[in-house]
């Protein structure tokens, strides 16, 4: 009787675990890697990419990958969450939006407030991150969101969904996500920078076939609710050398009989504000290692130095007026005064940031030390 009793027990009490059945199985859904934005006639247009999580893991195979790449999806609505409901009604399966990494607006989208609608949407949805990445661009987003990688690799691995992997080897332009956005636009001088992104179609070359890829090709200056402009990187070559994250980059200074290639890195940036009466001035300062990388001929290192920092310099102070010009605060130097200075902040603001003229910047100096020449000594191989 005693054996039955636990029996019957152990059975009633098996009706109170939870169970599993409203639970969605992992390869019956449908996996949202990035989504572009457009604004046509005051209808959102919408371009969702589908991942092949097959295409993610490794695959013992070794005959050609002949699976399907990416999938876009598209449809139209005047709002946003009504576009993206749209898009439901076609989904063959549910639509997961756990590993959604990035946006990318075009001209108009920003311009008419997308990006503002855009975040307040996905803010609030549960399954969304705030590592999102945000991108500008000008190209037709139907043949941006198919552009793939080369050799079978997964739109996971993209430009656009990975941009922290190229970034460690040439800080062209810094990545940008939600959760800087919000910092960015939500404090002084309430005004972001996001990466212009393009197509390369002739670049690359798989076989005999042009290989379409996307570049980052500039940067976008933006507010909570339009764009200022958009910048190609030749205007705005000083940004990375004031990126805190700045990792490493390539410059090629003028040598006495061949250019020289030095690589940048560890830069020590300051920003440093002064205040005559209500007059409000800046200071910028930085300082570097620079590696010898390509060096055939030899030069006096003084010289080679000189010329490197003489370039930098000049890289700074035309991206500063480059900003000027569109009425953008490009190295957040009103953020400056707002955290050390709040009583000047306070008196000088205008629509939260600092007014800015061509003379503000007052001084910019930039020192480089030559640190080593990689393999070779600080001299000419051959």
């Amino acid at each position: 009787m005693r054996k039955c009793s636990c029996f019957l027990l152990c059975c009633l009490t098996a009706f109170l675990l939870s169970g599993c059945w409203d639970a969605n199985e992992p390869e019956r859904m449908v996996y949202v890697g990035g989504l572009g934005i457009d604004v046509k006639g005051g209808n959102y247009i919408v371009y969702l990419q589908i991942l092949n999580p097959s295409l993610v893991a490794k695959t013992e195979s070794a005959g050609g990958n002949t699976q399907v790449k990416v999938v876009v999806g598209q449809a139209s609505g005047k709002t946003l969450n009504e576009t993206i409901f749209n898009l439901y009604r076609s989904s063959q399966r549910r639509i997961f939006w756990g590993h959604l990494s990035f946006f990318v607006f075009t001209e108009e989208a920003l311009q008419e407030g997308a990006l503002q609608a855009t975040i307040d949407l996905f803010d609030r949805y549960r399954e969304t991150r705030y590592t999102t990445w945000i991108y500008a661009t000008k190209e037709p987003l139907k043949e941006l969101m198919t552009s793939t990688p080369p050799l079978a690799m997964s739109t996971y691995f993209s430009r656009l969904s990975d941009p922290q992997a190229a970034y460690e080897q040439s800080s062209f332009i810094r990545p940008i996500d939600m959760r800087e956005i919000l910092i960015e636009l939500n404090e002084p001088p309430h005004e972001a920078i996001i990466p212009y992104v393009r197509l390369a179609k002739h670049t690359w070359k798989a076989d005999k076939k042009t290989n379409t890829m996307i570049q980052f090709a500039g940067a976008a200056f933006i507010t909570k609710s339009s764009v200022k402009d958009i910048v190609s990187y030749k205007k705005i070559k000083g940004l990375k050398w004031l990126n805190e994250d700045f990792k490493r980059e390539e410059i090629s200074v003028k040598g006495e009989t061949a250019p020289i290639s030095l690589l940048i890195d560890k830069p020590k940036i300051k920003k440093k504000v002064i205040i005559k009466g209500k007059e409000v001035r800046f200071q910028i300062s930085v300082e570097a290692d620079a590696v010898l990388s390509e060096f055939t001929y030899p030069d006096k290192l003084t010289d080679v130095q000189k010329s490197a920092e003489k370039l930098l310099k000049s890289e700074i102070k035309q991206t500063y007026l480059e900003g000027i010009e569109a009425d953008m605060d490009v190295y957040r130097l009103s953020e400056e005064v707002y955290r050390k200075h709040v009583d000047t902040w306070k008196a000088v603001e205008k629509n939260g940031k600092v007014p800015l003229a061509k003379d503000s910047l007052q001084e910019i100096s930039v020192k480089i030390t030559l640190v080593h020449g990689e393999k070779q000594r600080k001299g000419p191989t051959l």
